[in-house]
């Protein structure tokens, strides 16, 4: 009997042994992806093909299989990418990228120094002063434009005119941002350049601006989808996916890592792929998708869904994971009321083991990779965890402040669980 308890406390030590060297793997992956040489795996420098080519090593060191030659799926997309310099100078004083401002993600080249005019909800509400402002010749001049006031339905309307439209044909708008500066990339570009100003950063009076901002629009760029696969016993598939692109540079000097979003999906993905592939061989065949053109709006899944390398219908249910690296709080399972069975099963699964705090359930969502899977009758959940980390978008969603990962080990557990369940 002694005997039998030391033989399970030493496999249950081995066990947790494993999955902590699956930890580090993990971080070691993070660490990788996110750092400067994959240039925020955007398009501009070629992020997206280091982070590629940094995912097929990882799938050709556990042997996975390939659907064709090659792991590559390719196909094209058009995004705008600020790669160069990027330098804006408000009242002579230098202002730093990603911190005190942001280029927003459509806005063409712009070099010089021009004189800035407020805009702000008093002229807006008073018609005689808003005929004067508009009268003006803006075409050599910045329009500041603040948000305080949107709740109010005409200069919410007059906001939106001008800095999506630039009615009043201003070389430039510029925003006040009170919340976080959040990053959003562009598959256009537009005639004007939008810049937003965190509130802190703007001095009490804005009276010149000077911009030496470098923009290229890249069309037809040739990127890249990653599929790989675990022969079973069946043609049927469980499909695991990730996107792996983020938004890249805002300057030479200024890039967006993207550890939650999503160099822990991929962290994921490649873990279970490492774990899977040293597993006996599966009732059904298991499949690792990572996705480019995530950010630009579900570019590559949409791309793939229109030539899927093997019968949509012969997938038996997909994982999409995206913002993986908390759970402290639990995770969310968009699809979960829509598969109610499967978001069953999942929960069951926890709550056996113990694994997370909390299996929380969502509607569809088009909001990550699983969607146009789902909409074309795919089975399908998006996972994603809640906790307090909260970087999104911005500079600061880097390693050092996702690390160590809360929850990882346990959510592994339950994926791998549920994915033997089928």
């Amino acid at each position: 009997m002694k005997f039998h308890l030391f033989l399970i406390i030493i496999l249950l030590s081995s066990f947790e042994q494993n999955f902590a060297q699956n930890t580090d793997y993990a971080e070691e992956i993070v660490n990788t992806v996110c750092s400067p040489e994959f240039h925020g795996r955007g398009y501009g420098m070629g992020g997206d093909k280091k982070a590629a080519d940094y995912i097929i090593s990882q799938l050709k060191r556990n042997r996975l299989k390939k659907f064709s030659k090659s792991y590559i799926q390719n196909y094209t997309l058009n995004t705008n990418t600020l790669c160069g310099r990027n330098e804006l100078i408000i009242n002579n004083k230098s202002l730093k990228a990603g911190k005190d401002y942001l280029i927003s993600a459509s806005s063409p080249s712009i070099l010089g120094k021009y004189k800035v005019i407020e805009l702000k909800k008093n002229i807006i509400n008073d018609s005689l002063k808003l005929r004067t402002f508009i009268t003006q010749n803006l075409s050599n001049k910045v329009v500041l434009i603040d948000t305080l006031g949107l709740n109010d339905k005409s200069f919410s309307n007059a906001y939106n005119l001008i800095t999506e439209r630039n009615v009043l044909k201003a070389k430039a708008i510029i925003k006040i941002e009170d919340g976080n500066l959040t990053y959003i990339p562009s598959q256009i570009q537009k005639d004007f350049p939008i810049i937003i100003l965190k509130r802190k950063a703007l001095p009490n009076k804005v009276n010149t601006v000077n911009f030496n901002i470098e923009s290229k629009f890249l069309k037809n760029y040739k990127t890249q989808n990653i599929i790989a696969y675990i022969k079973g016993k069946s043609d049927t598939s469980i499909v695991l996916t990730a996107h792996y692109d983020h938004i890249g540079h805002m300057g030479l000097n200024t890039y967006f890592p993207g550890a939650n979003d999503n160099g822990s999906g991929i962290a994921m993905v490649l873990n279970l792929a490492k774990y899977f592939s040293k597993e006996k061989k599966p009732k059904y065949n298991i499949v690792f998708m990572f996705f480019s053109g995530e950010e630009l709006g579900l570019l590559g899944s949409k791309y793939y869904t229109e030539n899927p390398l093997f019968p949509l219908g012969k997938i038996k249910f997909l994982l999409n994971l995206d913002m993986v690296g908390s759970g402290d709080k639990g995770i969310k399972v968009v699809n979960g009321s829509i598969f109610k069975e499967e978001f069953n099963k999942l929960v069951k699964i926890n709550t056996e083991n113990n694994y997370l705090p909390e299996v929380k359930i969502r509607g569809a969502a088009a909001n990550s990779d699983h969607y146009f899977f789902y909409d074309k009758g795919v089975k399908s959940f998006f996972i994603y965890t809640l906790g307090e980390y909260k970087e999104y978008h911005n500079i600061n969603d880097k390693p050092a402040n996702l690390l160590p990962f809360t929850n990882f080990n346990d959510l592994s557990l339950l994926l791998i669980d549920f994915v033997n369940s089928f």
